[in-house]
This record gives structure tokens, C-alpha cells and sequence, in this order.
């Protein structure tokens, strides 16, 4: 009787491992193999398996362009773009890649297609980056991809993967200058972020990119119940000046004097770069600074509006002005004009404007204008406002 109910036992067993067998086999189809196959390929882990531990930094993260670098329609058209209108676009998509997905250049998934590559500048790229050579024209990281992830703290353990201190990481600018300065196969430099941060005042104080792009803000480092004695995490939302808050903090707008004669007005405005890093404003030549002064009616109206446009221009090998993403790193062959502001420099202007009659305040503006999308078109920031009203 009990060697039966031994067979039988082991024969259920055996059934349950067969319909197991069957039901994974069934589960695979060929695609599932292929993605499965394309998973075991990748090296990196993706950044929603670092949530479950990371969960705070995860959520910055998931907020920051970064996040959304190789996602976003206007970066995906601009490729596009760029790649119909070079004669090698493999070689052009590889260049745009390797900062906006640079999982790619150890997975070599160029085209976008697997779901680590789409996270963008994802936590396991940035978190096994070993070192940075600016002088590699390909790209210029040293990747080690793999269980060891770097980062800032010196004693950090954790029972999931291996950690090591990182002095690039810990407030390094290179990190950031391997995307952020950029040469183009004409020689212009299209970024300049980290060079004007190393020609400014900030280098000799110790002031890096994280100190401004990545505070400290309260928050663990791990979730709560994993041993971590971390209060404090850098914010990874690394917001620049595509929010009004961060360039707001680095810039003063001020009305120094306000000379009414008649039926117009002479007003005198100084806008001073107190505390960015760099030229104002940073980035691609797409984005611009204005200044804007005018007079508000009654009605709330901004009536007679006068402006100065702070930016840089990159010029084709004709001397033509570029304005598209895609000329801007394909065609830029010479730098024009560049009346953007630089560190601590206090910029002066003064503008005349007509008095309508019932005039009501006299209102001095700072925009932020990016116009790196072609389609949406140009977004503009109120970043500062000054006024002053009419004395009865």
C-alpha cells in the first residue's frame, strides 16, 4: 500500500513538473525568446528593479529630463531629421545615442528597441560610469557595467549588489562635461557648459555642476527597514533651465532707475548672473535669455514691449544663422554673436518707451525662451518681474 502511494505521489509530481514545462514552453512564444534573449544580453539592470530599494532617488529621477532623454517626440524627430540629412546617418543616430541612451554603447541597440535603452540616461549607466577621457572623440566614458555600482559615499554596504566611493561621482564636473561639452566634426563646440564653468570663478571655490543641478534635499538613501544611516540624498530630478526656479536662483533683475519726461519714459535695468555656473543661458544655441520692458495699461495689458535677446549664435559655412537641433551639431561651423551673460557679470540696459494715456505701471520682464522644439515652437518662462507702478 505504501509503495503505491509512493508511485502515485511520484507520478503527480512528475505530471506537475510536465504541465510546468509545458505551460513556460506555451509562455515563450518566439517573440518572448527573442526579448528574453535581448534581456539576458543587456548588462544593465533597469532602473525601475533600483525603485525597490532606491525608491526616493528613483522617483526624482523618474521626473528629470534624463529619465526622458531618449523618449521625448522632439528628440526622437530630431534624430530623424539629423540622420535624412547626413550622408552617414548610422554614424550620425550612434553620435545622438550615445548621450541620449548610452546603455547602447555596450548593448548596441542603436534603434531604440529594448526597454533598458528607452530609460534614457538610466541609474545603472550613470552608477557603473568608472572614469571620463574628453579627449575620446567616439565617447568619452570608461563603462564597467556589471554588480559593482559607484557612487559618492565611502562606506556605503548593501546586501543586494557591491558598492565602491567614486570621486567622480562624489562632485566630479567631468561626469556631467561627457555629455554636457560637445565638438562637432567642423570643430565649433555646439556645448560649451563645461568649458565656460572651467573659465568662470567657481572652479577655484570647489563649486561643481552637482553642487547647483544636484543638491541635497532630505531623504534616504535606501527605503525605510534596509540598514542605511543616510538623512540626506542629491537631488536627481537635476533640474536646469528648462525650470524657472533654478535659473531664478542664479540671476537678479533690477530697475535702477525710472526717468519719466512727458509722454514717454527713459528706465534704466541691470540683470546680473549672481550664481550660475555658467553663461546664461546654458546649453544648445536654441535657448535664449529676454529682457523685456514695457508699459501696463489699465487693462493689464503690456503695451509699447521693447527687448534685449541674451544667446549664441552658431553660423553654417555660408555665415547663415542656424536655429534647427539638427544644424546646430551637424552645419555649425563658426560661432556669431554671443551677448549672453557671464558669470557674475551685471549686464546695464536701458530702453525708452512712449506713456499711452491711463498708463497704469511701468514693468521690466526676464524670459527664459527655448525654441528646441519645431513643432510645439517656442516655450517661453517668466523667470523674474520688476515694476513700477504709476504714482497718482
Amino acid at each position: 500500500m505504501r509503495e503505491t502511494m509512493k508511485r502515485a505521489v511520484t507520478r503527480r509530481a512528475a505530471f506537475g513538473v510536465l504541465v510546468l514545462a509545458v505551460a513556460i514552453a506555451s509562455a515563450l512564444s518566439p517573440a518572448s525568446w527573442s526579448n528574453a534573449a535581448a534581456a539576458a544580453e543587456s548588462p544593465y539592470t533597469s532602473a525601475r528593479q533600483c525603485a525597490t530599494c532606491h525608491e526616493t532617488i528613483h522617483l526624482y529621477w523618474s521626473e528629470s529630463e534624463h529619465s526622458r532623454s531618449a523618449s521625448k517626440p522632439s528628440y526622437l524627430e530630431a534624430v530623424d531629421a539629423a540622420v535624412r540629412g547626413s550622408a552617414d546617418g548610422e554614424a550620425v543616430r550612434r553620435n545622438c545615442v550615445w548621450c541620449h541612451a548610452p546603455t547602447a554603447l555596450v548593448t548596441g541597440d542603436y534603434g531604440l528597441q529594448r526597454p533598458i535603452t528607452k530609460e534614457g540616461v538610466s541609474c545603472d549607466f550613470c552608477h557603473t560610469v568608472a572614469g571620463v577621457d574628453l579627449g575620446r572623440r567616439d565617447h568619452p566614458f570608461d563603462l564597467k557595467p556589471g554588480k559593482v555600482k559607484r557612487g559618492p559615499l565611502e562606506y556605503a554596504k548593501l546586501p543586494f549588489h557591491e558598492t565602491a566611493y567614486s570621486p567622480l561621482h562624489k562632485g566630479s564636473p567631468l561626469l556631467c562635461a561627457a555629455c554636457h561639452e560637445y565638438t562637432n566634426a567642423l570643430g565649433v563646440r555646439v556645448l560649451s557648459t563645461y568649458s565656460e564653468w572651467q573659465a568662470g570663478p567657481y572652479p577655484a571655490r570647489g563649486q561643481t555642476c552637482q553642487e547647483c543641478h544636484m543638491p541635497l534635499v532630505p531623504g534616504r538613501t535606501v527605503r525605510e527597514g534596509l540598514q542605511s544611516t543616510q538623512r540626506r540624498i542629491n537631488l536627481h530630478r537635476m533640474v536646469g533651465g528648462s525650470e524657472a526656479s533654478r535659473i531664478r536662483g542664479g540671476l537678479e533683475l533690477r530697475m535702477t532707475s525710472l526717468d519719466i519726461t512727458g509722454l514717454s519714459a527713459d528706465v534704466q535695468v541691470v540683470v546680473t548672473n549672481t550664481a550660475v555656473g555658467h553663461a546664461v543661458p546654458g546649453g544648445l544655441s536654441s535657448k535664449s535669455l529676454i529682457l523685456a520692458v514695457g508699459v501696463e495699461t489699465g487693462s493689464g495689458e503690456m503695451m509699447h514691449r521693447r527687448e534685449r535677446a541674451y544667446r549664441r549664435q552658431l553660423k553654417d559655412a555660408e555665415g547663415r544663422t542656424l536655429v534647427s537641433v539638427p544644424d546646430l551639431f551637424l552645419k555649425a561651423a563658426s560661432v556669431g554673436e554671443d551677448t549672453r551673460i557671464r558669470q557674475k557679470e551685471a549686464r546695464t540696459e536701458r530702453f525708452t518707451v512712449p506713456l499711452p494715456e491711463g498708463w497704469k505701471a511701468i514693468v521690466a520682464r526676464l524670459e527664459y525662451r527655448d525654441a528646441s522644439d519645431p513643432k510645439a515652437g517656442p516655450k517661453t518662462t517668466l523667470v523674474a518681474e520688476e515694476r513700477r507702478d504709476r504714482t497718482r
